[in-house]
């Protein structure tokens, strides 16, 4: 009997210890968590605040230096610095600025993902356009756009047909 009681007591102290070290993993993975989250908002208020000031460098300083950027009915757009290029072209007029709502944010070790809503508005305060976004986010030495691909709400205008093939 006084085996059975050591055993029990021995096995019940280790489950202890056991959950109060996962506990410890637990709360230290939502703390990373939690400071990823943060990052993670602090990148795409840079980027907010560098697409409303017009300045296609700060846009393209959010994203990793092999970023794909998949904008609608284009070719994708590979690189930070073809990101660059891009965004001189998207923020000349009738762009105006741009409103963000980032509605979700996973995270998974070194890489994330958010998904949101955004509005385009002309120099005159009107809107251009509405759609929805997904990023791929990546920790490279900072939380940055990984891939990134985004549509329209707006109608498509109609396409031309195809070319004849003989």
């Amino acid at each position: 009997m006084n085996v059975l009681h050591r055993v029990t007591t021995a096995a019940l102290a280790a489950s202890m210890l056991l959950l109060a070290g996962y506990t410890e993993v637990a709360a230290a993975g939502s703390r990373s968590e939690q400071m990823a989250q943060e990052d993670i908002n602090d990148m795409h208020s840079a980027m907010l605040k560098a697409y409303n000031a017009k300045d296609a460098a700060g846009v393209a300083a959010v994203y990793t230096d092999d970023a794909i950027l998949m904008p609608p009915n284009l070719a994708p757009v590979k690189s930070k610095i073809a990101v660059g290029d891009f965004m001189r072209q998207i923020l000349a007029p009738p762009f105006g600025g741009i409103l963000l709502n980032v509605a979700e944010t996973v995270v998974s070790g070194d890489y994330a993902f958010s998904t949101g809503f955004y509005t385009i508005l002309r120099t005159d305060g009107t809107t251009l356009d509405t759609g929805k976004f997904v990023e791929v986010l990546k920790n490279d030495g900072g939380w940055k756009i990984y891939r990134d691909i985004y549509n329209s709400d707006m109608a498509a205008g109609t396409m031309a047909p195809a070319a004849a093939t003989h």
